[in-house]
């Protein structure tokens, strides 16, 4: 709820700043759900690929999100919209 609250604020007022925030939130909360999933599937039915499933699902997620804030770095929108 918080994320798509961030993200509703964030696109009203125009800022990346809050609109980072919130995709940063939600990719956390996934990253928690993942590891959750893994380790209640391992307690419950004791299959190692199940936990090293997980561990693949965070290092997906992991790269994901690496990978698109190193495009959004490249592009230059990280910058101050302050003007001095």
């Amino acid at each position: 709820m918080l994320s798509i609250f961030c993200l509703k604020v964030g696109k009203a007022l125009h800022s990346e700043a809050i609109i980072a925030d919130a995709n940063y939130t939600k990719t956390c909360l996934l990253l928690s759900v993942v590891l959750l999933a893994g380790s209640v599937l391992y307690e419950l039915f004791h299959i190692g690929l199940v936990d090293a499933a997980g561990s693949v699902g965070i290092a997906w997620f992991a790269w994901k999100e690496g990978k698109e804030w190193l495009e959004t770095a490249h592009t230059g929108k990280l910058g101050c919209c302050c003007e001095a």
